[in-house]
């Protein structure tokens, strides 16, 4: 593939995703309002999404690995654009239900088609530092995409079916600019030849499995923060300074998944992971140690470099997975990627909101001990494969 439109692709690969994930960070904000209904039926309704995601990642996957990577892609983004343009017509509960459980297959489709294609696009050389631009793009877009909700429900307060429209036009633009700046680096007929060498990856995946897990769940239960800090008001004052280090962290973790990334082409994902994973837990146990009061600002210089390191995660684990899997086998082992962060922050969401009411700092060292475990797991797999 010529490198300017390799370039070009992997640029579309990040805008696609960003926009589909605001596009399903500011749903999850208007549907509790838009639905008649009481919260736990909101819950189960919301609940859908990920269930379906992570039931039919391995399946598609594996259509990714048999049928046009770009084709299937567009599918996908034309059937979350149908979907939830189809949801503004209705506020039935059957119909929004089936509607919102097929948008986490179309969720499916675009995610594990969009790595497929970037690991198709990228050499083992720069695939990290790619890898943590579709991480930033993925997170940014969902944490985006609760603003755009927030606005959304302000701007049609009194018409909310106008804001679904909304959003279905961000994923149709998503679609089209997908029809257009999308290249196929892998033929179908490629993945069928006798010569594409069946790779078995699960030896070599099981060992990130423990650290991949625990940090979608940790992401999860970060969900529940906002919710804390407004209950912790009046023990956690919202100052200036406050401000500043939350702004700071945001920076730094954003910068991070591409330097990690970047880093990990050169010394090896294994070892970059191991060490954000033990950033991260110094970040959790300093921070819900200090929490209280809003006493995490006096460590600020402690806590900034602890949470760059923790974004090394996710980038690292990312282009491992494209390194060890080979082009005929890509589509199925990224189908991991959905299945896991779908697990994951489903966990973490019912943990996180349990363990808010015992008090914010629960939250950080109830993470502290997920995480804790699967580093010592993954690092006593890791030592037993070499």
């Amino acid at each position: 593939m010529p490198r300017k439109v390799g370039l070009r692709m992997v640029l579309y690969l990040y805008v696609a995703v960003f926009l589909t994930r605001i596009g399903f960070g500011s749903i999850t904000i208007l549907f509790p309002l838009y639905l008649q209904a009481p919260s736990y039926i909101i819950g189960v309704i919301l609940a859908l999404y990920p269930m379906s995601e992570a039931g039919s990642a391995l399946p598609i996957g594996r259509l990714a690995d048999r049928f046009s990577r770009k084709k299937l892609h567009i599918i996908g983004m034309i059937l979350i654009t149908i979907l939830t343009a189809a949801i503004g017509f209705t506020r039935n509960l059957l119909d929004v239900s089936v509607l919102h459980g097929m948008m986490g297959v179309s969720a499916a489709i675009t995610a594990v088609t969009s790595l497929t294609l970037l690991g198709d696009a990228t050499k083992l050389t720069n695939r990290g530092k790619q890898m943590g631009g579709f991480d930033l793009a993925n997170l940014g877009g969902y944490g985006l995409g609760f603003g755009v909700g927030g606005l959304l429900v302000n701007s049609f307060a009194d018409r909310l079916s106008y804001a679904f429209w909304v959003t279905a036009g961000l994923f149709l633009f998503a679609g089209i600019l997908a029809a257009k700046f999308l290249v196929e680096p892998v033929r179908v007929w490629e993945l069928k030849q006798p010569k594409i060498r069946q790779r078995r990856i699960g030896g070599k995946i099981r060992p990130v499995i423990p650290v991949w897990i625990a940090q979608t769940v940790i992401l999860g239960m970060y969900f529940l923060l906002p919710k804390a800090f407004r209950d912790s008001s009046s023990s956690i004052p919202v100052t200036r300074d406050t401000l500043i280090f939350l702004g700071v962290l945001g920076g730094l973790f954003a910068l991070g998944a591409i330097v990690f990334g970047h880093i990990s082409d050169k010394i090896g994902r294994t070892r970059i992971m191991v060490v954000g994973a033990l950033g991260e837990l110094g970040f959790l146990l300093l921070f819900g140690w200090s929490v209280p009061g809003g006493g995490f600002v006096k460590y600020e210089l402690l806590l900034w470099p602890m949470f760059f390191l923790a974004s090394a995660i996710a980038p690292a684990i990312l282009a491992y997975v494209g390194d060890i899997t080979g082009k005929a086998k890509r589509g199925s082992a990224n189908a991991l990627y959905s299945i896991v962060l779908s697990i994951g922050l489903a966990i973490g969401n019912i943990i996180g909101g349990f363990v808010a009411a015992l008090g914010i700092q629960m939250i950080f060292y109830v993470g502290a001990g997920i995480l804790f475990p699967s580093i010592l797991a993954t690092s006593t797999l890791l030592r037993r494969r070499q």
